[in-house]
């Protein structure tokens, strides 16, 4: 037959190559019988995507040593690669392997539930136990938690959900799994037979014992959160489990989704304790952000753009006009947190931008030049309603989600002129006020926590779109339009967003934490054109009005004191961490910087002037003076909303 029919020699050959196995044939019996009452496994957890860099490697070790190479570059050394013996060969071998493996688990007939998705094993393997296991089978697997947050995984999530039993969700940082990046996120799932949904689920755990012992606990003692005296939370509380019902997905799905998805298709919501997922739940009956009408851009692709010539790799300071932003250009109502080093050897040599000294009009530093005409380069770059994108105010952030740093979202305002790159996403095309209010609204924390609860590892539109807005006719919005502007309008490049924007009522304003030093700015001694003294610059006055925000906020949105200081300790680890311990002023409200608070840890107030005398990054030389000391965030949060609770206001005595 072999002889007769050349095919089937073919199909021999790759069947040994790839050694398909036949789950019906292979365990005949047990499907008689109706299937497997138990699978227990540890899927592989990776994507059939081809990696062309590394199939070239095998013949070039320089395509995995070398660091950010230019197109140029690339395209010349691929030329060389591929006239080594086997280099082409394994190139397109490995590309026609990966390319088949991912049509194969992509179609239809093979995973029904995952058509349309971009292939991923882990899941092939959860669809797989599915078909297999009997009408009494349980099924316990350890694998990603990609489909509870992939927003075109609905039908995926529509057939877990019913299926589930328990959802542990873990973060790989205490190395259980030692070949295992430490901020890995990944899940014990426990699934049975099809039936209404009802399953036990914690998030933000690290170790087994904690939900066995939570299973236990009385609820008695502080809700848990991600850090604990300097270390990561293992303690038990009853209010880690939740059990997840079709009421609690209809919740998630009204702070995650529009009211038209089917409630088993909403994402996940990942929150620590019972606390933060009441919280969510009454933001959810707010309004959105979407309702602004906001207009979006992805930027320049920052690798096929470069292809295109649309712009080049060239270190230094730009105009406005010139300026190309990247992520580490922006933090938190800061357009001004750090620029580039010369070196420009990765994303972590960068420097921070000493506030205080900037020039009025001050250019950013960038790593990335306009390469193209001005014509060519507006027309590509986008438009809305006919005006070029970048002759608008835009509001920024990075796209990559670090849901376990010190902040998940950072927005800033940035100026006409510039343009951005993919890793940055602006949304804009609104009046100054809403400009202003949309700035306001992403750089608090309870905007923060509802990002990071979905913990996706990308920020879209979606999820800005979905944010609560306080009501725009609230009598508290001036206070929080002014705190915004006064954070982000570093250089006259925003005087015409501060002037526009300017309302009558921020000259009544006053500081609700008090003035933190006796030189410190008078919230409200502004007028309608911006000038240097416009900005806050020193780090304390700028941290107090992001905590006021926070205070703002809060309170229009019906969240109490002791609420949002609870997700502040339990949803914000590493800024809590670093409130207690790195972040410390000094009598004049500047941070302290490392050297010289490490030698105040050790000697006291006993330090000389030298000891107390550091340069900035920047190059300023300044002496701290003391007392050093922390703040307490939990504290000003109660005290600020304390102070907006009463009616009139109490007025500090200066």
């Amino acid at each position: 037959m072999l002889d007769d029919h050349p095919w089937l020699s073919v199909c021999e050959d790759v069947a040994r190559e790839q050694g398909f196995f036949h789950w019906q044939l292979d365990f005949a019996t047990v499907f008689g019988r109706g299937g497997f009452d138990l699978q227990v496994g540890n899927p592989p957890w990776v994507r059939p995507t081809v990696d062309a860099d590394a199939l070239l490697a095998d013949g070039d070790p320089w395509w995995q040593l070398a660091l950010k190479p230019s197109e140029t570059q690339r395209a010349t050394r691929r030329e060389d690669t591929l006239k080594i013996a086997g280099a082409s060969h394994t190139l397109v071998a490995g590309s026609a392997e990966m390319n088949a493996l991912g049509e194969f688990v992509g179609d239809m007939t093979t995973y029904p539930v995952l058509v349309g998705l971009q292939p991923d094993l882990y899941r092939c393997f959860m669809s797989r136990t599915w078909m297999s296991g009997s009408t009494r089978g349980t099924i316990g697997l350890i694998h990603p938690e990609t489909h509870f947050t992939d927003e075109k995984a609905g039908a995926l999530r529509e057939a877990s959900y019913p299926r589930l039993r328990r959802h542990w969700q873990f973060v790989n940082e205490l190395q259980l799994f030692d070949e295992v990046h430490h901020l890995v996120v990944y899940g014990v799932h426990v699934y049975g037979p099809d039936r209404d949904v009802s399953f036990r689920h914690a998030a933000g755990l690290y170790h087994p014992e904690t939900v066995t012992r939570s299973a236990q606990h009385d609820g008695s003692g502080p809700e848990p959160g991600l850090k604990h005296e300097g270390g990561w939370d293992r303690r038990p509380h009853r209010s880690r489990i939740q059990t997840v019902d079709e009421e609690t997905l209809t919740v998630w799905r009204d702070v995650l989704e529009t009211e038209d998805r089917p409630v088993r298709r909403t994402r996940m919501l990942y929150t620590v304790n019972k606390s933060s997922a009441d919280v969510l739940e009454r933001l959810a009956k707010s309004q959105r952000v979407s309702e602004l009408g906001l207009r979006f851009s992805s930027g320049w692709h920052e690798k096929m753009d470069r292809q295109k010539g649309r712009f080049i790799q060239e270190w230094g300071p730009a105009s406005w006009e010139d300026a190309i932003l990247q992520g580490p250009h922006l933090h938190v109502a800061n357009p001004f947190y750090k620029s580039p080093n010369p070196t420009m050897l990765h994303n972590l040599d960068w420097s921070s931008v000493d506030l205080e000294t900037l020039a009025p009009g001050a250019r950013p530093v960038t790593a990335y030049k306009p390469a193209a005409d001005r014509a060519s380069y507006d027309t590509a770059y986008g438009t809305w309603d006919g005006v070029p994108v970048r002759d608008h105010y835009r509001v920024a952030w990075r796209r990559m989600a670090a849901n376990s740093g010190e902040r998940t979202l950072t927005p800033a305002i940035v100026p006409p002129g510039s343009v951005h790159v993919h890793p940055v996403h602006t949304v804009g095309g609104l009046p100054a006020t809403d400009i202003a209010l949309v700035g306001a609204v992403l750089a608090s924390v309870l905007s923060d926590f509802q990002v990071r609860s979905v913990a996706k590892a990308d920020i879209h539109l979606s999820s800005v779109e979905r944010l609560a807005l306080p009501p725009r006719d609230h009598p508290l919005i001036p206070r929080l339009l002014l705190r915004a502007l006064r954070l982000n309008c570093l250089t006259r490049a925003y005087a015409s967003l501060w002037r526009d924007a300017w309302d009558p009522a921020f000259t009544d304003d006053e500081w609700l934490l008090g003035k933190a030093y006796p030189e410190a700015p008078e919230m409200g001694d502004v007028g309608p054109e911006w000038t240097p003294d416009t900005p806050l610059r020193r780090d304390v006055d700028r941290r107090n009005a992001l905590v006021e925000i926070d205070a703002l906020m809060a309170t229009m949105l019906d969240v109490t004191a002791d609420e949002l200081a609870t997700i502040y300790r339990t949803q914000f680890a590493v800024l809590y961490g670093y409130d207690q311990s790195d972040y410390i002023y000094d009598a004049n409200g500047r941070l302290v910087p490392t050297q010289v608070r490490q030698l105040w840890r050790k000697k006291g107030d006993n330090l000389t002037d030298e000891e107390r005398t550091a340069t900035h990054p920047a190059g300023t030389v300044y002496t701290y003076e003391l007392p050093f000391a922390p703040r307490d965030r939990e504290a000003d949060f109660r005290a600020a909303m304390g102070r907006l609770s009463l009616d009139p206001p109490i007025r500090w005595a200066v």
